[in-house]
C-alpha cells in the first residue's frame, strides 16, 4: 500500500471527492498516477471529502502497491505531472493490509481566515472571506467557549448528509488576531457537512451584533439547520493538520503564524 501525504491550494477545485462533471483533486491525482503506472488505477482513497474551494495543508490518501515503485521514485514522478496547486510531500509504504485514508486519522485542524482590512487585498481573495463589517471579537471568543465539548452538531450541518451520528467532540478552539487576519482554529474528532463553516458563520453573527453570546446554547439544543446562521465560502478554510492520535490533539498548541501558508 502506498500512503501519499500532500498539500493542495482548493481554488480550482470542486472539492476532494471525485465527479463526473467537475475538476476535482481525487481526480486528478488518479489520471496522473495512472499516467506513473501505464495502467487505469483506482481512486486514491482520501482522508477527507474537501468542499469547492477549500485548501488543505495536510491531507492523506491511499492507493494499494498497484507497480513496485520506491516511496522516493514515486514521489518526484507524481509531482512532476501534478499541477503545481498540488503537491505530494511524503510516500510511504505502511505494512498490513490496505487502509483508506481515513483509517491514519484520529482527529483534525482546521482554520477559518477572515480578512479584517478595510479593504480587502486582492491576492488573498480566493485565500481568505473578507468581513464588510466591523466584528466584537471579545463576544465572539465568549460565544466561542460553547462550541467546545461533545455535543449534537445537527444545526450546524448542511442538508444532504447521510451520517448516522451528528454527535462531534470539539477539543479545543480559538480566535486569533493574526495581522490583518481573525484566525478561528478548531480541533476536533471529525466535523459534519460544512460544519467549520457554519459554526464560523455562526460566530461572525455575533461578531455583528445579529444574535447574542447566550443564543449560541440556544442553537445547539434546537438540532435546526434554519436556526444557526450563514455558512461561509470554502475559500477561507483550511485542512491545517491530521493527528494520529488523541494523545497528539490533546498535547497540540495552536501556532500563531500562518506556517506553509502564502503569508
Amino acid at each position: 500500500m502506498y500512503l501519499f501525504r500532500l498539500t493542495f491550494c482548493g481554488t480550482k477545485y470542486h472539492g476532494w471527492q471525485y465527479q463526473d462533471n467537475a475538476v476535482t483533486v481525487q481526480g486528478i491525482l488518479q489520471h496522473r498516477l495512472s499516467k506513473i503506472f501505464k495502467q487505469e488505477c483506482p481512486y486514491p482513497a482520501g482522508c477527507s471529502r474537501t468542499d469547492t474551494g477549500v485548501h488543505a495543508l495536510d491531507f492523506i490518501a491511499t492507493l494499494p502497491e498497484i507497480v513496485k515503485i520506491p516511496p522516493d521514485a514515486l514521489k518526484k514522478g507524481v509531482n512532476s505531472l501534478l499541477p503545481k496547486d498540488i503537491r505530494i510531500k511524503e510516500v510511504t509504504t505502511p505494512e498490513g493490509e490496505f487502509l483508506d485514508g481515513r483509517a491514519f486519522v484520529k482527529g483534525k485542524h482546521y482554520r477559518y481566515l477572515i480578512s479584517t482590512n478595510e479593504t480587502a487585498a486582492p491576492f488573498a481573495k480566493d485565500l481568505s472571506w473578507h468581513s464588510a463589517y466591523d466584528l466584537d471579537i471579545e463576544k465572539m471568543q465568549k460565544a466561542l467557549e460553547y462550541f467546545i465539548g461533545t455535543h449534537d452538531f445537527e444545526s450546524f450541518m448542511a442538508t444532504g448528509s447521510d451520517v448516522k451520528s451528528t454527535v462531534r467532540t470539539i477539543k479545543k478552539a480559538r480566535i486569533k488576531q493574526m495581522d490583518n487576519y481573525l484566525v478561528l482554529d478548531w480541533v476536533g474528532d471529525g466535523f459534519l457537512k460544512h460544519q467549520i463553516r457554519i459554526m464560523s458563520g455562526t460566530l461572525v453573527a455575533v461578531g455583528r451584533g445579529r444574535i447574542e453570546v447566550n443564543d449560541i446554547p440556544k442553537i445547539i439544543a434546537a438540532k435546526d439547520r434554519d436556526k444557526a446562521e450563514q455558512t461561509l465560502p470554502g475559500k477561507g478554510l483550511y485542512l491545517y493538520k491530521l493527528f494520529s492520535s488523541e494523545d497528539e490533539m490533546d498535547s497540540y498548541e495552536f501556532p500563531d503564524k500562518f506556517q506553509d501558508m502564502v503569508w
